[in-house]
């Protein structure tokens, strides 16, 4: 992997635990400034004494940003700051998201699917629109995280797939416009990933679509990361981790979805005949 990364700049959405902070961690160590954005101030802290510990030298600069992503006031005025006083970013890395409506449809308020589509969606277009002035002159690149979910659909995942699927469309339109600027995107579509989204949607999470996640496999954060900075080296404008996820998608494209609707079916089927056949 190791090609430097340094007097780079990188401001990483979600910063603070998940795949947003592995991916600082190798940047890190890559030789990188880092910007760290997220909500939580207390969190933030904690993933700067991280990173801090992972760079290769002290003169990197290991910086916080606590905003909601889905505050148009808040990103705009924030990220406006932080170009003053950290220089414009060479990578934007889009990472927020959430996932607080894992569940079956009817159960999904409207007030649920808005939350998810606001922080999901918005966050990622409120950022880039607040920064690609300052990026243009350093042709800087742009990272979104998607998700194995906008490429295939869930089970219990209307709410989220439709936000995913939603940045898929967004991150197509905008590389047509970005190219003629040399400016690199890429869209990384995850499958399930152990990151704290996980835990919380695990709280609703319907047995069918638990069943359905399981043929994508878990990946872990760092290995996740280590796959979108070799896709970010070679500015590769597609990125899905994992090679079962890979093959999956494969699958998908090549049967127009035939066989992977199939199989997802039988899955469904099977998840629902062992919850009827639990005792009690």
């Amino acid at each position: 992997m190791p090609k430097s990364f340094k007097n780079k700049t990188a401001y990483i959405t979600g910063g603070s635990s998940g795949i947003g902070l592995a991916l600082a961690k190798i940047l890190a160590t890559l030789g990188a400034d880092i910007l760290l954005v997220a909500r939580s101030a207390q969190r933030l802290q904690a993933a700067q004494r991280t990173v801090e510990r992972t760079r290769q030298s002290d003169r990197q600069r290991i910086a916080t940003l606590s905003l909601d992503v889905s505050n148009h006031v808040q990103v705009y005025e924030k990220m406006r700051a932080a170009v003053a006083d950290f220089g414009a970013p060479d990578i934007l890395i889009l990472s927020a998201g959430i996932n607080t409506a894992a569940d079956h449809f009817e159960n999904i308020t409207p007030e649920m699917f808005t939350e998810v589509m606001n922080v999901n969606v918005n966050g990622v277009r409120t950022p880039i629109h607040a920064l690609l002035g300052p990026m243009k002159a350093k042709r800087g690149h742009v990272v979104i995280l998607s998700s194995a979910a906008a490429l295939f659909g869930m089970f219990g995942y209307t709410a989220y797939a439709a936000s995913k699927g939603a940045l898929m469309g967004f991150a197509e339109s905008l590389r047509y416009e970005l190219a003629p600027l040399k400016m690199p995107l890429t869209v990384v579509f995850p499958p399930e990933v152990d990151t704290p989204m996980n835990e919380t949607e695990a709280k609703t999470l319907p047995p069918q679509a638990r069943a359905v996640k399981n043929m994508g496999g878990l990946l872990t954060p760092e290995f996740t990361a280590k796959e979108i900075v070799r896709a970010i080296q070679k500015k590769s404008y597609w990125c899905v981790p994992g090679r079962r996820t890979r093959f999956l998608y494969l699958m998908h494209r090549l049967s127009n979805g035939f066989l992977s609707r199939t199989v997802t079916d039988l899955v469904i089927r099977r998840a629902i005949g062992n919850e009827t056949a639990k005792p009690g």
